[in-house]
């Protein structure tokens, strides 16, 4: 059968000659395109959870100290196991405060309640030190502080079936550390975009789909690897660096190289090659 029958939520069936999902890290199409295998590579969690919270710059000021907010730029804070992060936003109104830590004994729960007990522990080896008492006051400063659990998805065998492909999240779930998954959702777009624009016939939908999954699936299980180790970097876990500024220093300083280097236009005839190569082989 041509196309694809796709089942809605509300019951409607409709059908089209070719699905994208972009439907998030526990999405259905998912399901679609990794038929039995996909328990074996669904999401888990990565070993990390954080909390934020949205303070007004005044407050941040009075509990951190204005030398903090003299400049406009992100503060990141590396210690035994967590890493804190407060950056200016709203036109210099607010406070984004983070705090992230190890996850030692992961749950299929992802949301969990937090108390400045929990809190306290996870900083214990940070209280005596400039920042950590002041950050627990501003995340604790809203009426329910939750911690997210942050999942990924650590290998993805295959991002198309068919006519059916995901992208984004719903391929390649992968931690906040190198701030990168939404760009790996706008490259995947482009490369479709490529080869969706350079084929002229339905059948020839699976063969682009194809192509996209050989051109885009190293690229971002990359990013998921590298962005985890940030993690364990950024919460002083890595066991090239652990707490040493200079270490740190050389490991994270050239990290985003390969992220930002890429030449997107040779990333688009890379594409174009592979799918030239398959419709003539």
């Amino acid at each position: 059968m041509d196309g694809v029958e796709v089942i809605f939520e509300d019951g409607t069936v409709d059908k089209f000659d070719a699905v994208i999902g972009a439907d998030g890290i526990f999405g259905s199409v998912r399901s679609y395109v990794l038929q039995d295998k996909v328990d074996q590579f669904a999401a888990s969690p990565a070993g990390f959870w954080d909390c934020r919270n949205l303070v007004p710059l005044e407050r941040a000021k009075a509990v951190l100290g204005k030398e903090l907010f003299e400049q406009d730029r992100q503060y990141g804070w590396v210690g035994d196991g967590g890493f804190l992060m407060h950056d200016v936003l709203e036109n210099r109104t607010m406070v984004q405060c983070i705090i992230s830590a190890v996850e030692h004994s992961p749950t299929s729960e992802r949301k969990r309640v937090l108390t400045r007990e929990t809190l306290t522990q996870t900083l214990s080896g940070w209280l005596d030190g400039p920042i950590a008492k002041g950050m627990i006051e501003l995340c604790l400063d809203q009426d329910d502080l939750h911690g997210y659990s942050q999942w990924e998805h650590k290998a993805t065998p295959t991002y198309a079936n068919g006519s059916v492909c995901v992208i984004g999240d719903a391929a390649h779930a992968m931690t906040p550390w190198q701030g990168s998954g939404a760009a790996m959702a706008f490259e995947d777009a482009m490369i479709l975009q490529e080869l969706l624009g350079n084929i002229t016939s339905l059948a020839d939908i699976k063969v682009a789909f194809k192509a996209y999954d050989v051109i885009r699936r190293p690229r971002c299980q990359r990013v998921i690897d590298s962005s985890r180790e940030t993690g364990l970097i950024f919460c002083g876990q890595h066991t090239d660096a652990g707490l040493d500024p200079e270490k740190l220093r050389a490991l994270l300083a050239p990290r985003w190289d390969f992220i930002f280097s890429l030449d997107m236009s040779a990333h688009k005839q890379d594409a174009l090659h592979t799918l030239r190569d398959m419709q003539q082989g």
